[in-house]
């Protein structure tokens, strides 16, 4: 039903000819009369309020009045004036500001920007930035080809199972000096197969105990650099440039097939989830991840987003497949909370949504190393 049937329902109803006639006149004569006496002597009518709904979250909402005269016949020859009523100021509500979605590369800027001038974890001289990872891999076995993620995967895998492992990195506020390294024990979190306890059992063995401390001077970087084989040579050499950083990362690969943007995508990731380095360096990083194509956000739970990489790759059986890796980025400070990689390919062993490498990441700042 529209307004103004709605206004046709809501009338006064005046019944008979006569009576219709006299009250017209009336209305004439008490307007007249109205034109000729002060505002406050018109005669009162009365208010009939129709009000509109509200439409969409950014609607206003808007209240119409219509005014409708009391058109009864009177029993005097006179007209009593009523004081007019003088309507209270409408007050309009303010419309809710429009947010836009978040975007993948929206999400990248922010955690840049954020990452440009975040001094939470500020290392003081004497201090350590302590970066601690927990890992999670699966480990393929098929009896043809032996064990190991270059072997078999889990399309083909006869056995397979989850090792855990833990470690920390330590940097020094002079991040040239020598940065440390500490391995933990390797455990066991799920097996699948037949054979798969004894095999992992085994594997353990092979693998050893915790390892380190390890001493690395300027921390171990991706590649080496015109500047040395170091993280803080990568850093110097590293175009702060975010189109250039692109350019410098696709020429250090060398020749590569496949997704460019997700390949150099990738080594941005892994780099930012070390945790480490400038202001400067972190959000050059960033801004390069906002500039390539091919990520998504797949959650987001306040400033903690999760964003993910997909490209076509072959298993190693050769069946087709998809490669994704995803990352967990707090966009408040620009720190890498967790990144995984699954190849999604068919396999009768394991579940389809158990990444084959999980890496979650917990940094602070420690006065002395262990």
């Amino acid at each position: 039903m529209n307004v103004f049937e709605k206004v046709q329902e809501t009338r006064p109803e005046i019944d008979g000819a006569e009576e219709n006639i006299s009250a017209a006149r009336v209305r004439l004569l008490s307007e007249i009369h109205a034109e000729q006496r002060p505002a406050r002597s018109r005669a009162a009518r009365r208010p009939w309020i129709i009000t509109a709904g509200l439409v969409g979250a950014a609607a206003a909402v808007t209240a119409g009045v219509l005014v409708v005269g009391n058109l009864t016949t009177p029993t005097t020859g006179g007209v009593e004036a009523i004081p007019t009523i003088v309507p209270k100021p409408s007050v309009e509500p303010t419309p809710e500001p429009t947010v836009e979605p978040l975007t993948a590369a929206g999400a990248f800027s922010a955690a840049g920007a954020s990452a440009s001038t975040f001094t939470g974890l500020t290392v003081a001289p004497g201090q350590y930035l302590r970066v601690h990872t927990d890992s999670e891999q699966m480990v393929y076995q098929h009896p043809d080809t032996g064990v190991g993620e270059f072997q078999t995967d889990r399309s083909t895998a006869a056995n397979a199972w989850m090792d855990a492992v833990s470690w920390d990195n330590y940097v020094p506020a002079d991040t040239s000096s020598d940065w440390y390294s500490v391995g933990g024990q390797v455990e066991i979190l799920q097996e699948f197969g037949p054979d798969a306890a004894a095999l992992a059992e085994q594997h353990v063995q092979e693998i050893g105990g915790p390892s380190g401390p390890n001493t690395f001077a300027g921390g171990i970087p991706p590649w080496e650099t015109s500047s040395g084989f170091s993280m803080q040579s990568f850093w110097q050499d590293m175009p702060r440039d975010p189109a250039q950083l692109i350019a410098w990362i696709r020429q250090n690969q060398g020749p590569v097939t496949g997704d460019q943007d997700y390949k150099v995508g990738w080594v941005l990731v892994d780099l930012l989830a070390k945790n480490v380095g400038s202001p400067d360096v972190r959000s050059a990083m960033y801004g390069a991840l906002s500039m390539l194509s091919g990520s998504e956000i797949v959650e987001t739970q306040g400033n903690i987003v999760t964003l993910s990489f997909s490209a076509a790759e072959q298993a190693l059986s050769g069946a087709d497949g998809i490669r994704r890796r995803t990352v967990t980025i707090d966009i408040s400070s620009g720190l890498v909370l967790e990144k995984t990689v699954t190849l999604d390919v068919a396999s009768p062993l394991v579940p389809a949504d158990l990444p084959d490498e999980r890496y979650t990441y917990t940094v602070s700042v420690v006065d002395a190393l262990p």
